[in-house]
């Protein structure tokens, strides 16, 4: 078996490293993720104070709409929560958008660069498999030809052979 060529060689590292690099990328990902978590503990404890204070604006608004527009307390009441949990299903909705959206962009992108990775370390550590190459054989001379027609009856087109 042919060792490796200097090329071979420095392609094959090259490429190792990516694959180094992009398990880097995981794992600082994960590390995002923990301090994103962190984050988000400490939005929802803003979120339930800020709840607690949207609650009383909102009795405040109510008693508002009663005395300046006479309508009952019951009506002032609902009109406000009615209002508010409109505003509220919409932001929920555009939350679920916005995250659902992130999520998959993101993982197409890492499946897209495994995939690139993989295949071009395939090529450059043994071309001759790439299907691309194998419709160019004449840049790949068989260096047994004698063990060619007994590895298979299928021959591989040549072109351009000189």
């Amino acid at each position: 078996m042919n060792s490796p060529s200097g090329f071979g060689r420095v392609a094959r590292d090259v490429l190792d490293l990516c694959e180094l690099q992009m398990q880097l990328l995981s794992v600082d990902s994960q590390e995002a993720k923990r301090k994103a978590t962190r984050a988000m503990v400490t939005a929802a404890a803003g979120i339930t104070l800020g709840g607690s204070a949207l609650t009383t604006a909102m009795v405040g608004g109510s008693f508002l709409l009663h005395e300046y527009a006479q309508w009952s307390v019951g009506a002032s009441l609902l009109c406000v929560a009615g209002i508010t949990f409109g505003i509220v299903a919409a932001l929920l909705f555009a939350a679920t958008k916005a995250i659902t959206s992130a999520s998959a962009a993101l993982q197409e992108t890492k499946s897209e660069f495994a995939e690139n990775l993989k295949w071009l370390k395939a090529v450059l550590i043994n071309p001759e498999t790439s299907a691309r190459n194998q419709l160019r054989a004449e840049s790949f001379p068989d260096p047994n030809p004698s063990h060619r027609a007994e590895a298979s009856t299928y021959e591989r087109p040549v072109y351009n052979e000189r």
